[in-house]
């Protein structure tokens, strides 16, 4: 049933100790459970999880026989997992070539992949040459950028976040409510224009305005799009991020934009790079108040929540920390009160549940069968 799906999977954690890994692995284990293929990487690597000794990551994940990991070469050495390689590919990393190898004897493996969307798409377009499956992407809240490249992601969060439950499940909204804006009216055409700069779209898909040499909204541009925007226009499309002081203008100056106008940006993700979601969706707002609507050319959804009540707490009479816990209860109920999307404690729920509603969103394997390694 599920034998012939391929989908690019992004899993992001909001901080360290929100259990991202845990999420991760538990995804793997149900996976393997239902006899669906996958194939494991990240984006770039995690900074924080680094060998003091060696300078490479830390493992991390177990890994078993007939796995597929996209790694860089170095990455290979450090993991107690043994490998056969099945490919090498274009792209490079600090810690070497990304390779796609097979586990051969289990153990844990060391993750290093692409950092780039470019690079996922390419580390995306060799592992589906391999075969039908899933494709995680182990990724990060500070990290995300690349994840833009995936079909949707999930989200792990909790009390290693913040120990305040309501702005926990505050946030988490937001980050939901931005990652599921709609996609905008003109979104097929933007597509396959891909206009390289901001450009302004009259009802038809006429330009209005373009500053082809400006990707990235910064303060200065607001001034030229009001201005511009004055004789009528029905969207204003900025392929790249949007830095919090440019959004802030934009979002101060609405008043003075064409009602229904529409603001569209390539994917979501470009408002969650910064991670101040709620800020972020604050601006949302106030340019809807004056009828300008956010949107999206492609969309990335949050597909679901995975919450760790967990969280490291500092003990000042001993100068070291110790494990704390947050209600558990409480904090599921508390995120899933805010969000129209399935929440999961993975410590203490199946995660067959998520990999159905997952799988729900995969779509067929189209790529041409030569070598297939299941």
């Amino acid at each position: 049933m599920f034998g012939l799906l391929e989908m690019k999977l992004g899993i992001a954690g909001t901080a360290k100790n929100t259990g991202k890994t845990t999420t991760t692995a538990a995804i793997m284990t149900e996976l393997r459970r239902k006899g669906i293929p996958f194939y494991l990487t990240s984006i770039g690597y995690d900074g924080e999880n680094i060998d003091n000794v060696t300078g490479l990551p830390k493992p991390k994940l177990r890994v078993e026989p007939g796995d597929i990991v996209a790694t860089a070469e170095r990455c290979l050495a450090a993991s107690t997992a043994t490998f056969s390689i099945l490919a090498q590919t274009p792209v490079r990393t600090p810690l070497g070539r990304v390779v796609v190898g097979r586990v051969e004897k289990e153990g844990l493996a060391v993750t290093a992949g692409p950092n780039k969307s470019v690079e996922v798409r390419t580390i995306a377009a060799v592992l589906s040459s391999l075969g039908p499956g899933i494709t995680l992407f182990d990724g990060a809240l500070n990290r995300i950028a690349p994840l833009a490249e995936t079909d949707g992601f999930i989200l792990a969060t909790g009390a290693a976040r913040t120990v305040n439950i309501p702005r926990l499940a505050e946030e988490t909204e937001r980050i939901w409510r931005i990652a599921n804006l709609p996609a905008v009216p003109l979104a097929l055409l933007i597509a396959e224009r891909r206009p390289a700069g901001i450009t302004l779209f009259g009802d038809q898909g006429d330009v209005l305005a373009h500053w082809k040499e400006a990707s990235i909204l910064a303060e200065q541009d607001v001034d030229r799009i009001v201005a511009a925007a004055k004789n009528g226009g029905a969207c204003l499309y900025i392929p790249g991020i949007i830095g919090e002081r440019a959004f802030a203008y934009l979002a101060d100056r609405g008043a003075e934009l064409p009602s229904r106008l529409f603001v569209a940006f390539s994917d979501p993700i470009k408002l969650l790079a910064f991670a101040n979601p709620i800020a972020y969706y604050g601006w949302i707002e106030k340019l809807e108040a004056h009828g300008v609507l956010t949107g999206v050319v492609r969309r990335v959804p949050l597909l679901a929540v995975t919450v760790n009540p967990f969280y490291p707490e500092f003990r000042y009479d001993t100068a070291s920390y110790r494990p704390a816990y947050v209600d558990p209860h409480w904090l599921q109920v508390a995120v899933s009160n805010h969000i129209q999307a399935p929440v999961y404690n993975v410590m203490k729920q199946s995660v067959q549940g998520l990999i159905n509603h997952v799988l729900a969103q995969a779509r067929p394997w189209e790529n041409p069968i030569k070598t297939v390694y299941f």
